[in-house]
């Protein structure tokens, strides 16, 4: 689900073009992993970071993805004169029965949102144990989740008038309310300080591993109702100096986020604490991710105290 936005689908591939330059120029920098490596790239979308990837000096990259999206590759690919470097597959990650095949790169550039609400990071998994060599490299090797407390009014009350205009008004409302959504905001939507929730080692990381609770505490930097809650990513690579965040600006035009919002509006004032807790499950037989938040809020304007079980899109 995604705001409604005249120019969402244009955003969103501004944003897709953003983030391959990004991982495109980091992928530059780090050629001495990338050369002569046989690569294989999961979730590749349309082909783009498997180009660039043959550009930092892969020998061949095996990208997969789903069959709309690999078909969409493949003819991006074929134009781009890359069809003899790279082979498009579509086909699930937990289908793949290739039998002796290992590789030197297991290359995951989207693995934020779609790694953590949309259960992937379980496939990721599974092509890791299946089909990276010993030795061999996740890029990026890191996954680093941060929350925050965030305003939005018009929307959450466009939804709250949805859901109110119903028969069965409660009901759907708690199904609205409780969805997550991507949506775009601005540097001054934001209410509290960001903190850490999640941090995944893309090498060492189990399905056991998706079964967590984590605490946070956020502080509000003004006196604002908070709404939802947002995430921020931020991808990992390791440098010989050390590790190297990949990111860039969470706060343009173009940049989406993973929002949930509240039941109600917590009016927060500046200096207050919000004590949350996360909890995330995995169930692998579906498989599917569940996420839990509750959230406990006490300030000289009132107190709040609720939260929301939200399933992954």
């Amino acid at each position: 689900m995604e705001h409604y936005d005249r120019e969402s689908a244009l955003r969103a591939r501004r944003n897709q073009f953003i983030r391959e330059k990004m991982f495109g120029e980091a992928m530059m920098e780090d050629s001495v992993i990338f050369r002569d490596a046989n690569v294989l790239n999961i979730f590749c979308g349309d082909g783009g970071i498997a180009m660039l990837a043959i550009k930092a000096g892969a020998r061949h990259v095996v990208a997969i993805d789903t069959l709309m999206n690999a078909n969409a590759a493949r003819r991006i690919v074929r134009r781009s004169g890359m069809s003899h470097r790279i082979t498009v597959f579509g086909v699930d990650v937990r289908n793949m029965q290739w039998s002796g095949f290992q590789f030197d790169i297991l290359l995951c550039a989207w693995m934020d949102d779609m790694g953590v609400f949309q259960g992937k990071l379980a496939d990721l998994i599974v092509a890791r144990d299946r089909f990276l060599r010993i030795g061999g490299i996740i890029y990026p090797y890191m996954l680093r989740v941060s929350i925050g407390g965030m305003e939005d009014s018009e929307y959450w009350e466009a939804t709250r008038k949805l859901t109110r205009a119903t028969t069965t008004t409660r009901h759907l409302q708690q199904i609205e309310m409780k969805r997550p959504v991507l949506g775009h905001l601005k540097l001054d939507h934001v209410v509290t300080s960001f903190r850490e929730i999640l941090l995944y080692d893309l090498t060492n990381i189990t399905l056991a591993d998706l079964n967590r609770d984590k605490s946070f505490t956020l502080m509000a930097g003004r006196d604002a109702p908070i709404h939802s809650l947002f995430t921020i990513f931020q991808s990992v690579v390791m440098r010989p100096t050390g590790p190297v965040c990949l990111t860039h600006s969470h706060f343009t035009p173009n940049h989406r986020h993973t929002i949930f919002y509240l039941d109600v509006q917590v009016n927060a004032c500046e200096g207050s604490i919000i004590i949350g807790k996360i909890t995330q499950r995995y169930n692998e037989r579906t498989p599917l991710q569940k996420l839990q938040f509750t959230i406990e809020y006490q300030g000289r304007n009132g107190s709040y105290s609720g939260g929301g079980i939200y399933h992954v899109r």
